[in-house]
């Protein structure tokens, strides 16, 4: 019997071992690769998935999917171009990237949200209706929201079209850096060699 009692606890607190251990496991979190890339690509696809899911649900037109698109694309050429040989981006690069995609996705979601219908039930006269003073819809409520939403639509569209002009002046920048270093240098080795010219030209 004692020996019975001894076997049970002993198997018991194996069993509770093996739980717990089973359970730290399932528990830890997945580990962190650090690369910074991957957050970017998985980005560009959440955005491509969500301008399909426009033009399936009637959203968005063939004309605004391509031009969304358009605008994915260029980023992803953007990134690559802008990314290290081991793969991961500079600090500040990361960061612009980031305001650029939080942009775009900004442009995607007013797009299709704009486009989206929804059901209203049998009792709504209309989508946010509100009764005026008479009973009927308050007009000037729906007014002041679409107002409000237009802004918002120009504002976010402002603001992309800024971060892609800062983008385009950072890549002039860049380019013409090295040319203009190039042009000084011609310059002066031009004025040398007139400098010489004139001390030939006195010696004679």
């Amino acid at each position: 019997m004692f020996k019975r009692a001894v076997s049970k606890r002993v198997w018991g607190l194996c069993a509770c071992a093996v739980i717990t251990a089973t359970a730290a496991v399932a528990q830890d979190p997945p580990a962190n690769t650090g690369n910074q890339a991957d957050n970017l690509n998985a980005r560009i696809h959440r955005q491509l998935e969500r301008i399909s899911h426009g033009v399936k649900s009637g959203a968005l037109n063939a004309d605004q999917a391509n031009k969304l698109k358009a605008s994915v694309q260029s980023l992803q050429n953007q990134v690559a171009a802008k990314r290290q040989p081991d793969g991961t981006l500079k600090k500040e690069d990361l960061t612009l990237f980031e305001n650029l995609f939080n942009q775009n996705s900004n442009m995607i979601h007013s797009m299709v949200g704009s486009g989206e219908r929804k059901a209203d039930s049998g009792a709504a006269v209309g989508p946010a209706w509100a009764p005026g003073r008479d009973g009927a819809q308050n007009s000037q409520k729906l007014l002041k929201e679409m107002k409000i939403e237009n802004k918002r639509e120009v504002r976010q569209e402002r603001q992309a079209i800024e971060q892609k002009l800062e983008q385009q002046q950072l890549d002039y920048e860049h380019q013409m850096i090295p040319e203009l270093a190039n042009q000084r240098k011609s310059i002066m080795n031009g004025k040398q060699q007139l400098k010489d010219i004139r001390k030939e030209q006195n010696a004679n």
